[in-house]
């Protein structure tokens, strides 16, 4: 089973043969805390755990994901019983963009005997007053309203501190981030060159969503030649202001400008800002380390069709905290992880792990990943030293910005402490010649048609 069973949860119904990847990530971007099974077991294991979730006092409701396939599984007809015996609220969610009658009628011709007693069972148990919400069309105003219905909120805890947004102008983060793009420069040109070799003209255009002060976007796209044309944008208006002065020096290949990649006007003005460079499409999307520090990353994707061409090339890398692995120390670099993602709600630090997801489910093909593994074999201590900042130093900096925003929050304060406490040990054991550490890094490459 997915989800923390330990706190209130709505439990999720759905057929095994469904990609509710989309679906799973809606939820989880807005901080419900959904249990569900990732296998759909059968047997007795399985129906005893079903039933145990669904009686479980910390379930406030059932969402049937409703689909052909879900109306004729044995598994989620179980469901629908348990949740009817232990007096569960519930609503479907429909995910074929179909309503209930229209996915009944579609199949109940071509279903065996039995097929259609599962799928009368199944149906007969929502009336009509329940909540039918189509995916395509959901009203999440609705949702959260049914939600707080059945006392079922959105997760309140260290994420509803105030929490400053991730900004470059952190003490000594120019120089952290100057480290870690010299570091994965030979990984972004493999994907780049890649990418390139696809194409069988030149003048292309490129835009950089997340490129802070312009270094990395320098230093990536100056020596190609095939490239006409680069458009960097940030939120971070200092950054902009510095990367539009270095590209002075590079004659009009490059211009930046400040964005907010999830303002309502985003795409409209890359398209504009494509317009005024004389491009109207874009032939490859490049965004490192970004997708993490947004809120709704896939509904970025779906949006950013619009500014591709028809060969248009999106390449994304990310991290994630899981490729992190160390021997000895092992445990209190889990400590370190899961102390700052409980801390730190503003970037989702388990990003790398859901590219392919994110991509396959707005529609993108092609799809491939790469992987870079950095790890601290026959380092020197000044080595290891600049791995480590580049790596952990930043966190206890993130977490000093935070309690100064939350002035008198003593508990915070206390945290930051214990977490300096840990690093400080965790940093004696890294330096240590006897101790190894790896780390990966993700890089993912799709197409739009």
């Amino acid at each position: 089973m997915t989800g923390d069973r330990t706190k209130d949860y709505v439990f999720l119904s759905y057929s095994h043969k469904d990609n509710i990847d989309s679906v799973l990530q809606a939820f989880e971007s807005r901080d419900y805390n959904i249990v569900y099974d990732t296998a759909m077991l059968l047997g007795e294991e399985w129906t005893m755990q079903a039933r145990r979730y669904i009686d479980n006092e910390k379930c406030k409701g059932v969402i049937f994901d409703t689909s052909e396939n879900s109306l004729t599984s044995t598994a989620v007809l179980h469901e629908v019983e348990y949740t009817k015996k232990y007096h569960k609220k519930s609503f479907c969610l429909l995910i074929d963009n179909k309503t209930m009658p229209e996915l009944c009628h579609g199949i109940y011709d071509d279903l065996d005997d039995s097929s259609k007693y599962i799928m009368d069972c199944i149906a007969q148990n929502f009336t009509d007053s329940q909540l039918y919400v189509n995916w395509c069309n959901i009203d999440w105003d609705r949702i959260a309203a049914t939600f707080d219905d059945w006392g079922f909120r959105a997760e309140q805890g260290p994420a509803s501190i105030n929490q400053p947004l991730y900004t470059s102008e952190l003490a000594g983060e120019h120089t952290r981030l100057e480290n870690q793009q010299r570091g994965y420069f030979n990984f972004d040109k493999q994907a780049l060159d890649s990418v390139l070799a696809e194409f069988d003209r030149d003048g292309l255009v490129v835009m950089d969503l997340g490129c802070a002060n312009g270094a990395l976007t320098f230093s990536r796209f100056a020596g190609y030649d095939r490239i006409k044309k680069v458009i960097g944008v940030d939120y971070n208006e200092n950054d902009i202001r510095r990367a539009s002065e270095a590209a002075e020096g590079y004659g009009d290949k490059f211009s930046f400008y400040h964005l907010d990649l999830e303002a309502d006007d985003a795409v409209a003005r890359l398209k504009a800002m494509l317009r005024e460079n004389g491009a109207d499409h874009a032939d490859i999307v490049f965004s490192a380390l970004v997708l993490h520090h947004l809120n709704a990353p896939t509904k970025l994707l779906l949006r950013l069709y619009d500014i591709f061409g028809d060969d248009g090339k999106i390449i994304i890398r990310s991290a994630d905290d899981g490729g992190k692995l160390c021997y000895p120390e092992s445990e209190l670099l889990q400590e370190l992880l899961d102390d700052y993602s409980k801390l730190i709600a503003s970037s989702d630090r388990s990003s790398g792990r859901k590219l392919y997801s994110q991509l396959y489910s707005t529609g993108y093909v092609g799809i491939r990943m790469m992987y870079q593994v950095v790890d601290t074999c026959e380092k020197d201590r000044r080595n290891r030293s600049s791995l480590f900042d580049v790596g952990f130093s930043y966190r206890l900096k993130r977490l000093d910005e935070l309690v100064e925003a939350n002035p008198g929050n003593a508990s915070l304060a206390k945290a930051r402490d214990d977490f300096a406490a840990k690093l400080s040990r965790f940093k004696e054991a890294f330096v240590d010649r006897s101790f190894w550490y790896c780390n990966t890094s993700y890089i993912a490459i799709a197409g739009v048609k």
